[in-house]
């Protein structure tokens, strides 16, 4: 055998070992993250997500009658839960499979953008640094952000998959097309995209034409020929970086577009984004949730499992060092991707600390690109320099042992208890197939049960209260709030995640009502609102921490109207 082909076999052998290396490790981290998003519980945002997608595999394409809150998933997870339903049914585990899923693409997607155009021992210590950071979700709240349900995490797949055409693309106007095209889907499925993407691509695109065109490297240069005027050839030169931060923009716009034709065809309706800046008083508060938030995410709040926080403490460290050093030299001229992400992570911070959104430590789910954008960074900031000395080497194998201890560490835990699975099987066998409840636990209970039961969401309120108004013939319910007295009853079916099909009484029935304790009092629903809207039940029955009446009755003809999206007067015990 000549030696020109003997090298080529062992070059297509190398490949194909790598090539299945590859393939093993992203099958065991899939494995571990399903066993791992199994610690948390399926919340009503998963299940009612897999419920939209199985009306998509049942010919709904469009979701008609579907309301849906601010982020459609439509174009991301929403696809993904129906082919995952296509092979395995409608069950809880669609959920905990599609969040496992969506993080190994998340960790492969950092790995090769954090990689670049490198090649060798460089290539594989750019990547091996952001999947090494990303590797072990913290459990509890870190899990619940990543792993339990379809949230802002699944959005930066497609967001990293902009970034890394822009990395590896031609400097062309079809890839200026593509990454338009991608930006207009992940906007579509979530507008944290235009915070995560779309505006840090428009700025640094302009900041980059800006800075080439202006004569001189230097920024003392760039100040002093500030005003001379930017020639007609300077500009041609920078066209793609011109264009691109013009096609970020187009697509904010397109994807508003395609929202608003789907609707006026008679599809999904959206709720708009509730949202506004903070009075100055709550800063202090939404810096500390920043603070906290961000070492939830990167596995380092020392108030969970404190021994694992402290692993992963070189992590932020990494991160926050690369960011610093990536904000510090911007703009970059042969690095347009790198500065893309410092620039997002300032507007994503900025955007969380500024915004009445944040209440609550799940709400950092708000911030999620912090994770795969500060890894990516530590990647391609770290790579080049810790791949050059053994000694770092080493350092990062030894970092690379702690948490694929961590994470087996989180995987040997024993899953999350489901009370919404025995109520479902519960409601099943006393043949109780069709009732009214409250959010937490209806989409759950109607998952588990695969789709044998049906509860549909209800705002509860008094007969008096105000209700809220149709916007407009073409919309199922009110998207800006106004008075508008009820005159039916004071229950009103709830449009928030559900379909508008499940309320009507020539098509569906009702005959019970659930309400109880197992996610607290947020979810007890006032027995005086329950008696208002069909007075004694016929039958009572107490299972676990949930109490279900019976009526032989359909209830939803009493329920009022107009519909609402608000949960109403619960929390009572």
């Amino acid at each position: 055998m000549s030696a020109p082909i003997a090298s080529a076999r062992r070059r297509v052998i190398r490949v194909l070992a790598v090539a299945i290396t590859l393939c093993g490790a992203a099958g065991g981290l899939f494995a571990c993250y399903l066993r791992l998003s199994a610690t948390f519980p399926v919340g009503s945002d998963g299940a009612s997500n897999a419920l939209e997608a199985w009306a998509l595999l049942h010919g709904n394409w469009l979701l008609r009658g579907w309301t849906l809150t601010d982020v459609s998933f439509y174009t991301t997870e929403l696809p993904e839960y129906a082919a995952v339903e296509l092979a395995r049914g409608l069950n809880p585990g669609v959920v905990r499979v599609s969040a496992a899923v969506t993080y190994t693409l998340l960790i492969i997607v950092a790995a090769v953008l954090a990689r670049g155009r490198a090649r060798g021992r460089e290539g594989w210590t750019r990547a091996l640094i952001a999947a090494g950071i990303m590797i072990a979700p913290q459990l509890g709240n870190g899990v619940h952000v990543l792993l339990s349900q379809p949230d802002h995490v699944g959005t930066q797949v497609p967001v990293l998959g902009v970034f890394l055409l822009l990395d590896r693309a031609p400097r062309r106007w079809y890839t200026v097309a593509a990454a338009w095209a991608l930006l207009t889907a992940a906007i579509v499925a979530d507008k944290i995209a235009i915070v995560d993407a779309v505006v840090p691509l428009a700025f640094v695109g302009v900041l980059h034409a800006t800075w080439a065109i202006t004569p001189g490297a230097g920024r003392r240069a760039g100040r002093a020929a500030h005003g001379i005027g930017l020639t007609a050839g300077r500009l041609r030169s920078q066209w793609f970086e011109l264009s691109l931060a013009a096609a970020a923009a187009a697509a904010a716009g397109t994807a508003a577009l395609l929202i608003a034709g789907v609707s006026r065809l008679g599809g999904f309706a959206m709720l708009p984004v509730q949202t506004g800046m903070i009075a100055p008083g709550r800063l202090p508060a939404n810096l500390a949730l920043a603070l906290h938030g961000t070492l939830t995410l990167f596995g380092a709040d020392v108030t969970v499992a404190p021994a694992m926080a402290w692993l992963h403490a070189p992590c932020v460290a990494l991160a926050v060092a690369a960011f610093a050093s990536v904000v510090w030299r911007v703009p970059r001229r042969h690095d347009l991707v790198g500065d893309v992400l410092a620039v997002a992570i300032v507007v994503n911070l900025a955007g969380f600390v500024a915004s009445i959104i944040p209440a609550t430590a799940f709400d950092t789910r708000e911030m999620a690109a912090l994770l795969p954008f500060g890894a990516v960074l530590a990647g391609r900031i770290f790579g080049p320099r810790l791949a050059a000395s053994p000694v770092a080497v080493g350092a990062l194998a030894l970092a690379g042992a702690c948490q694929f201890a961590a994470l087996g560490y989180e995987v040997a835990r024993p899953p999350a208890a489901d009370p919404e699975l025995a109520l479902a099987g519960w409601l099943a066998a006393h043949h109780l197939t069709s009732g009214l409840g409250t959010f937490n636990e209806d989409n759950v209970t109607t998952l588990d049960s695969g789709g044998t039961v049906r509860l549909a969401t209800v705002s509860w309120r008094p007969a008096s209260s105000p209700a809220l108004c149709p916007q407009s013939a073409q919309v199922p319910a009110s998207l800006v709030p106004r008075p508008c007295h009820d005159t039916a009853g004071g229950a009103v079916p709830r449009l928030y995640q559900s379909s508008a099909s499940w309320y009507d009484p020539a098509a569906a029935q009702a005959n019970f009502v659930v309400t109880g304790t197992t996610d607290g009092p947020a979810d007890v629903i006032p027995r005086a609102e329950i008696l208002g809207l069909a007075g004694p039940p016929a039958r009572t029955y107490r299972f676990q921490a949930f109490t279900i009446m019976v009526w032989n009755e359909n209830l939803l003809p009493l329920l009022g109207a107009p519909p609402a999206v608000t949960p109403g007067d619960i929390g009572h015990p």
